[in-house]
């Protein structure tokens, strides 16, 4: 057995107890079968609910995927639950990123059958390579402390017990397990943002860095303790804040500009996500900016609303609504 998936075995127990169901997202690809085979090793099967989410993306690919996480479900006699939409068409009448997309309608049905079995964790195949692409991707776009943090090993109802195996660790165990998985042929298609990033991207950076998935691994692990820290200095400021103004849910205007323009941000990416139920997706620096000059100006009034942020300026007090 390998060392990785011995640490798997410690990783899994230390938050999965014999007793709880859970629900196993499998694709029928290598990460999730071999996700599939360690966990059917150490958890009841009466215990297991394994979802696929079909998108309809791949033809009779896909068709080949749902057949074989289908059986062998049915030959362990595990509880089997799969749905299929057309994500393609979908994106085009919502005129919708399809990887954006895709990842929503998955979650949402992941979290509809979460719901129906009460289940505590859902479970998915999420590796090392996935962690380091994550990141590359959030750098390319975003610029803030959490989305530095790449993905968590728990977040939520989302359970990653892969997240530190990497991906050859995860092909070397499946031919030494002699594990039967479908290809993705839609992995050689550079349209698609992550895809490019395995592609032409990762590849440059591990010969600069043989170890470059373990820096990045340590990176996500930093910057999640950052994130952590400074959501702590932001609650802080806010009982505080709320203390002077002497309402709840308001701060004054004072108590804000005295801060530090990092600070300010922070304070107003913490607002964003509370709004959003802990998102950031969207928040630009020009919103942030934008935001903290309706809360100086002196000659600012009325209501900003960005999303579901709503705050609103009376007299020398900001409002959260």
């Amino acid at each position: 057995m390998l060392w990785a998936m011995q640490s798997f075995f410690s990783t899994f127990q230390n938050y999965i107890k014999p007793e709880d169901i859970i629900v196993l997202a499998i694709s029928g690809w290598v990460d999730s079968m071999v996700l599939f085979d360690l966990v059917t090793w150490v958890h009841p099967q009466e215990n297991i609910v394994v979802v696929h989410f079909d998108h309809s993306l791949r033809g009779t690919e896909s068709d080949g995927d749902m057949e074989l996480v289908a059986n062998i479900c049915k030959s362990k006699n595990i509880t089997f639950e799969v749905k299929k939409m057309d994500i393609g068409s979908m994106a085009k009448d919502e005129k919708m990123n399809l990887e954006s997309l895709a990842r929503r309608e998955r979650y949402a049905f992941l979290e509809k059958i979460r719901s129906q079995y009460s289940v505590k964790y859902i479970l998915t195949a999420h590796h090392a390579i996935d962690q380091t692409e994550t990141i590359i991707g959030n750098m390319i776009k975003w610029a803030k402390v959490r989305w530095l943090s790449g993905m968590m090993c728990i977040s939520g109802n989302i359970f990653r017990p892969l997240l530190a195996v990497s991906k050859q660790e995860i092909r070397n165990y499946a031919k030494e397990q002699n594990i039967e998985y479908r290809e993705d042929s839609s992995n050689s298609d550079i349209t698609y943002d992550r895809n490019r990033i395995r592609q032409d991207i990762i590849p440059v950076f591990e010969s600069l860095n043989p170890s470059i998935h373990n820096t990045f691994w340590e990176l996500a692990e930093y910057m999640q303790d950052v994130s952590i820290y400074l959501t702590g200095q932001v609650e802080s400021w806010f009982q505080m804040a709320e203390w002077e103004s002497g309402k709840p849910n308001t701060f004054l205007v004072t108590t804000f500009v005295a801060l530090a323009p990092f600070f300010q941000g922070e304070i107003i990416s913490y607002l964003y996500a509370r709004a959003q139920d802990g998102s950031t997706q969207w928040l630009s620096r020009g919103l942030i900016d934008e935001l903290i000059r309706f809360i100086s100006d002196p000659g600012s009034y009325g209501k900003k609303e960005i999303k579901n942020l709503h705050l609103e300026r009376r007299g020398e007090r900001i409002f959260i609504l």
